[in-house]
């Protein structure tokens, strides 16, 4: 039903009823929704779990990974130096001025490295050497 009023001469429309009224939801409609929500939080947690294990696997096996700089800083520097000027005190050499064939050669051939820096490939061996070649 609405109800008019006059207002400086202009009929107002006055709702007195509310057409969108909604019922309050049960205990058991409550239940439900709380239920649904809990299962987005999973799923959508279960995704972001499945998304950082992939990047996890993957990030290793990129190319942009296999930098020359980030890998000597990762499996030589603490030996050699940040500057690769060696260690004398640990018997490392200075690998600064060493053409690249030398450098592979050392790492890949040496035997006092240890075993993560003997097992580079070939492809990380290069890169190393590329990057120190350019240190001088």
């Amino acid at each position: 039903m609405n109800r008019y009023t006059l207002i400086h001469e202009v009929a107002v429309v006055v709702k007195t009823t509310t057409r969108y009224f909604r019922p309050p939801l049960s205990l058991r409609q409550l239940n439900f929704l709380r239920g649904n929500a809990i299962m987005k939080t999973t799923k959508i947690a279960a995704l972001v779990l499945t998304i950082a294990v992939a990047l996890f696997v993957l990030i290793p096996n990129l190319a942009w990974a296999e930098d020359g700089a980030g890998l000597y800083k990762a499996n030589c520097a603490a030996c050699h130096g940040a500057d690769a000027a060696g260690k004398p005190a640990m018997k490392a050499p200075a690998l600064t001025g060493k053409d690249e064939a030398a450098v592979t050669k050392g790492i890949t051939e040496t035997a006092k490295h240890p075993a993560k820096v003997k097992g580079l490939s070939a492809d990380d061996a290069k890169a190393i050497a590329t990057y120190l070649k350019g240190l001088k």
